[in-house]
């Protein structure tokens, strides 16, 4: 299904072969439009941010409106800016004729403003949540999280980031001119029809989730935005439905992680190359200083992954795959410029914009983990899908498969963990068959391990999501700091929506 963690570290160490691209069948032949730079709205000063939940049209392709939903606007929403020591108010309108919940991902907030299942709010009504945002600096994002109706509204356009700042992040020569130099970075994958309309069906999902045809960032294909001859800060979301993508730029350049899902890495991570699963964030910096374009891939990992086709059963699928992944990395230099694509996002450099040309901080923060005598327990969770028959699911849809974790699908009347405030804990999840992002409500964690082996350097931050697998367990260390009730539980749950949708998800309280 997804590339193993071994294989994440073989890919970063064979980055130098993306020159040559790689291709799937969508690519735009059309002239690029501009990157769409969402609204930023400020929500620092305790001002209510007003969200209109509605349908909308949207061009993706010239020409064609597409049916879609969004926050104040046609698709997906604004970005919300807030900041640490500040109260958030949001007052979301649902105008839609269906319930919505809407979850601040990444958000460590209490259990009842959290924007979990249980909090739908029916259609005409409204919802106004007052957030205490206390975490430190980090890109964020808002979604639906609608029990059963995740994966649809999401895939329409239900969602948008949210930006959190504090005095740190003030302290430090980092870009910061938002849609300047500092540009939100939505990567999503769609399938339209021959009317331009998008295509989406749950039952009709493999086992992998829905998984679209085209690359489209902000919601434009293959966009291009005008930056500053200097640093320039993306603040990537993957905010697929199911895609697991690898990011890097076509001509191979060096560009730096300094944040993942969390807030920011102690010292920025040089890199090449990186996967990004469904619900992750990741902040990089890459430097325009010498006035040449840079080509930003999403590539589909999916088309990279060599196991299925490992039939020698000799126990080492692990070497096995990263010898595909190699072989098809070698298949690309082969390849015609016509098979080039298309760059997903093109930075093209205006040397008549105010640059940040200031060097990064070698270091960034200090981040503290628990001792091991402060971790009162060990939990396991087993996300498991199988078909009706109790094998693995294949070809079948969702209509076929039984997806749930540690046994019980998803019930919003069943509390499946109770957990105590303000300790810590380790969880270990891994998955019965394939890879699958495993997030969790309400705070961030530090990951111990990933598939038995220690986390590498742009991983050791914050995070909400960890990928997990069936070769071993990932391992991470997790306080809560807010409580979770009864009414108003936390979730885990793994992030592809379409698993999420047919019940691979549980609630746990915080008391």
């Amino acid at each position: 299904m997804s590339l193993t963690f071994s294989r994440r570290r073989f890919l970063a160490g064979s980055a130098a072969l993306l020159g040559a691209g790689c291709f799937h069948p969508a690519w735009s032949k059309a002239m690029p439009p501009g990157l769409p730079i969402p609204a930023l709205v400020d929500g620092t000063g305790g001002a209510p941010v007003d969200l209109r939940i509605r349908r909308g049209e949207w061009s993706f392709k010239p020409g064609v409106r597409t049916p879609t939903l969004g926050f104040n606007q046609d698709f997906l929403g604004p970005t919300i800016r807030t900041r640490q020591n500040s109260e958030l108010n949001l007052r979301y309108r649902n105008t839609l004729a269906e319930g919505v919940a809407v979850h601040g991902h990444g958000l460590h907030v209490p259990g009842d403003v959290d924007g979990g299942p249980q909090r739908e709010i029916a259609p005409g009504d409204r919802w106004r949540p007052a957030l205490s945002i206390v975490q430190p600096a980090a890109t964020c994002w808002y979604h639906a999280h609608t029990h059963g109706r995740t994966g649809h509204q999401v895939y329409h356009g239900l969602a948008g980031l949210i930006i959190i700042d504090d005095d740190v992040s003030d302290s430090m020569d980092l870009p910061r001119q938002y849609g300047v130099d500092d540009l939100p970075v939505i990567i999503q994958d769609r399938t339209f029809d021959a009317q331009g309309r998008l295509v989406y069906s749950l039952n009709d999902a493999g086992e992998d989730g829905w998984l679209g045809e085209t690359v489209v960032i902000n919601g434009a294909i293959n966009p291009v935005a005008s930056v500053p001859a200097g640093k320039v800060r993306l603040r990537l979301l993957n905010g697929a439905n199911a895609r697991f993508y690898l990011v890097g730029f076509a001509d191979s350049r060096t560009f730096y992680k300094i944040a993942s899902d969390g807030g920011f890495l102690e010292s920025p991570v040089p890199l090449t190359m990186m996967e990004m699963a469904p619900g992750e964030r990741c902040e990089i910096i890459v430097d325009m200083a010498n006035g040449k374009s840079a080509e930003l891939l999403t590539l589909f990992e999916d088309e990279f992954d060599d196991d299925d086709d490992d039939d020698d059963d000799d126990g080492d699928d692990g070497v096995d795959g990263m010898e595909g992944i190699f072989r098809s990395l070698l298949d690309m230099l082969g390849r015609t410029a016509d098979s080039v694509p298309q760059a997903s996002l093109t930075l093209k450099v205006d040397g008549t914009l105010p640059a940040q040309t200031a060097p990064l901080p070698e270091r960034m923060v200090a981040i503290a983990r628990p001792r091991e005598n402060e971790i009162v327990r060990t939990r396991d969770f087993m996300l498991t899908m199988e078909d009706d028959a109790g094998g693995h699911g294949k070809q079948e849809g969702h209509a076929m498969m039984d997806m749930n974790i540690n046994g019980a699908a998803m019930d919003m009347g069943v509390i499946n963990e109770r957990v105590k405030l303000g300790v810590w804990e380790r969880w270990r999840i891994r998955s019965n068959q394939g890879a699958h992002p495993f997030h969790v409500h309400g705070c961030s964690f530090l990951i111990e391990a990933m598939e038995g082996d220690a986390a590498p350097s742009d991983q050791r931050g914050w995070k909400d999501t960890v990928v997990v697998d069936d070769d071993d367990w990932a391992e991470i260390v997790v306080r809560f700091d807010h409580p979770a009730t009864d009414r108003f539980p936390y979730m885990f749950h793994c992030h592809i929506l379409e698993h999420e949708d047919r019940g691979m998800m549980g609630q746990f309280t915080v008391t």
